[in-house]
């Protein structure tokens, strides 16, 4: 059995921990540089994502209470209104992913809202109700979004 000396040794061990820096390091650099870049991003994200929920939301209470008491006008008001919602929720079904569940529950929400105000608000407890829900799925979704960004999950 051959023995060795602590020179060769050291030179080895010199070795293997060049070898291991230059495979390790790049990985290591660009999993950093990917969360530096990304994190942000996705932070804005979910920031319009809060705000464009957040406008869908207060306009539909809008039609909801002010509609009730004839203060709104129904042939310029609620036409701009309900063409906002139609442009709100294009642009959340273009921000959310079809292939996340909850995502779907809120865009699904979303629809039938959306199509409630087009034919006739009909039980304004469900309506209310459908409303709030649309507000916890949000809440989940920008929660684990949130979630997300800060463990540097991305």
């Amino acid at each position: 059995m051959p023995t060795f000396e602590s020179s060769e040794i050291i030179s080895f061990l010199a070795m293997l921990v060049s070898l291991t820096a230059v495979i390790v390091g790049p990985i290591v650099t660009f999993k950093v540089a990917k969360r530096q870049i990304v994190s942000p991003i996705r932070q804005k994200w979910i920031d319009e994502l809060r705000e464009l929920i957040s406008e869908y939301l207060s306009e539909c209470e809008k039609l909801l209470v002010l509609g009730e008491d004839g203060i709104l006008n129904k042939e310029e008001t609620d036409e701009k209104i309900f063409t906002r919602l139609l442009y709100l929720e294009q642009k959340l079904k273009l921000m959310l992913n079809p292939n996340e569940e909850r995502h779907i529950e809120l865009l699904k929400i979303v629809k039938e809202i959306t199509e409630e105000i087009h034919h006739g608000v009909g039980n304004i407890i469900d309506f209310g109700g459908k409303l709030k829900g649309a507000t916890e799925v949000s809440q989940k979704i920008l929660k684990e979004e949130w979630v997300r960004v800060k463990s540097g999950d991305i």
